[in-house]
Order: C-alpha cells, then structure tokens, then sequence
C-alpha cells in the first residue's frame, strides 16, 4: 500500500502542468513551447554574508517588480545560506521562493558555488572535493553537501516557482586553486555529477535539473567532455556563460555554436546562464548595452537557446564601468521582450 501511494504521489507531480518540463531540445510549459529571460540575483538568500543582505526585508520584491511578471532570476542557495549558529534555518530560502512566487518569477536554484564565495565553509571545489569531499560536513555545516541537496530537494520538491536544480556553479575539477587540470578530471566530475543527478531525480519528479557549467573549455568539460557530461540521463539542460557581446563566440572547439552542435545532438536545450556587458565596453551608455543585449538574445533565440539570464541585479544601481544592472535600466525593458 505505501509502495502505491508513493507511485501515484510521483504520477501527480508528473502531471502538474504548473511545471516547466523538457520538450525534446526545448521546453514546455501546459503544452506550450516555454523560454525565459531574467536576471542573476545571486544573493537573494544573502543575510549580509554574501553581498548586501535581500534574504527579508523588500529589496527582493522590488527586484522582481522592476524585471515584471514572467521572469526567471539565479540565485545561490548554498548552505551556508541556510544555517544559521550550525543549524539548518529556512528562513531565507522560504523568503526567496515565496517573494518569487508573489511576484510571478521562477528560480534556478544554484547549490553550490565552485568559487567558494557565499558558500566559505566548502570553499574551492578541487578535484578531490568532487571525487569524495561533497560527502563528508564541511567545517561548521551541520551536513555535507551531497546530503543538504536532498534537504533542499526534499523541502521545495513539489514548488514550481522552482524552475530548475542546478548543482554547482561553474563547476570544474583541477587538481587545486591553481593547480592543473589532471587527465582523470573529466572522469571525475561526471562520476560526481551522475550520482548527485540521480540522488534529486530519486527524490523529485517535477523538476529540471542543470549541472552548471561555463562550457568555454574548463576543466572537466574541455572539447567533447562537456557533452559527455551533459549526455548523463539525469540532466535535462546545457549551460553557458559568457561575457561577450558576440552571440557565437568562442573557438572551433569550446566555442557557442559547437556547445549548441553538441547538444543538439544529445536532443538536449541550451540556456545561458549568466551573459555580462559592461557599457563602457559596447558603446559607453546604459541604452547602447541594451541594445547589444538586445542583438545578442535575437540572435541566440533564433538559434534555439531557450534561456539568457544576465549579470547582475545591484539595488545600488547601474554604472558604465561593470556588469551591475538596476533599478530604471533599459535592459529590463529588453528582458521583457523576451520573456515567455
């Protein structure tokens, strides 16, 4: 009797048409063709740890009134956001994912940063971090990484404001910080993220799930690496970065167009997960990067991507000389166009 009520409990979030779902190389939302755009607000769980505090409070709100209904932000939900004095508190991600839902967003959700920022206590992920170290509690969190991506699973599993689980951000695996990328590396990453892929899919039906991946060639996902990577059953998307105003750039062997020939071929969509302009570099104002923006996303959508979240919201506002997009920027009205 548990056993069918757990299937059918799984055949009913299936069938929830509140979720996005993979569509062959795209995706669908209630039967219709679905792509996004929006913004990383990465500390959006942030208590004042990581940037300027948005985990209570309006800030986050007033984000989301600024991009408008429909849009899709990328925010880290390390856990290291959600403990507090070594043990587990929701408050701030309960607080993302409501105002989200209020403000009619969905959320990646990032679990980890490669880089270790809002995310000290893992700090650097190295080759032995992705080999053995995700398992074990990292300084004073109450768990390790591989069991809190099941809390966090676990918790939020039947929420579609969720739009999809990312594992790491920019994940890579060299041998240290500074040290070289190890023949064994793409072995490595792929063996971690198979089976931290398969731990959420065991747990949750609903939702998409990302790796997380630059894909310009780092290490790990260098040249063919990265679709084998993407190849593994429980990964639903590819990811990019990029931080250039050219919508194919990159080499003959990790540039944009070979990513979306790699994929395409894995019958897998293409979202890019953070694409960065600063102004003074396209054009010297806040309206000439909208319109590169604007250029850029014509021409990646005609190509099939399905997804471009841009870098990134500040509420202290936009400047000509980095990345920072805020309140009154015309790149907001250029999201809109491209929302679902």
């Amino acid at each position: 009797m548990l056993t069918l009520a757990l299937a059918n409990g799984a055949d009913a979030r299936r069938g929830n048409g509140d979720f996005v779902v993979r569509d062959g190389a795209g995706l669908s939302l209630k039967g219709k063709p679905y792509h996004f755009s929006g913004i990383n607000v990465y500390n959006a769980n942030s208590t004042g740890l990581c940037w300027y505090p948005m985990a209570s409070g309006p800030l986050l709100g007033e984000a989301l009134e600024e991009l408008g209904q429909g849009h899709v932000i990328r925010s880290w939900f390390t856990q290291e956001l959600a403990t507090t004095g070594g043990v587990r508190d929701w408050n701030a991600f309960d607080h993302t994912l409501s105002v989200a839902r209020a403000g009619g967003a969905r959320v990646v959700v990032t679990l980890a940063n490669q880089w270790g920022d809002c995310d000290v206590q893992e700090g650097f992920k190295d080759e032995a971090w992705y080999a053995a170290g995700y398992r074990d509690p990292a300084g004073s969190n109450p768990a390790s990484y591989r069991d809190f991506v099941a809390e966090v699973v676990t918790r939020y599993r039947d929420d579609p404001t969720v739009l999809m689980w990312q594992l790491m951000n920019e994940a890579e695996a060299p041998a240290s910080a500074s040290g070289p990328c190890l023949a064994t590396a793409a072995t490595t990453l792929r063996t971690w993220a198979a089976d931290v892929s398969a731990l959420v899919k065991s747990l949750d039906t609903n939702h998409l799930l990302s790796v997380g991946t630059i894909g310009s060639g780092q290490c790990g996902t260098n040249m063919g690496e990265y679709k084998d990577l993407h190849a593994l059953p429980g990964v639903d998307l590819c990811e990019l970065h990029d931080y250039s105003p050219d919508p194919f750039s990159g080499d003959i062997w990790n540039g944009v167009s070979v990513r979306l020939q790699q994929c395409a071929e894995l019958g897998k969509p293409v979202f890019v997960g953070e694409v960065g302009l600063v102004p003074d570099a396209v054009g010297g104002t806040l309206e000439s990067r909208a319109d590169a923006f604007r250029a850029r996303f014509e021409a990646q959508f005609a190509a099939g991507i399905v997804g471009e979240l841009v870098w990134a919201w500040s509420a202290l506002g936009s400047t000509l000389d980095n990345f920072d997009i805020g309140p009154g920027d015309p790149t907001l009205k250029v999201l809109q166009r491209f929302r679902r």
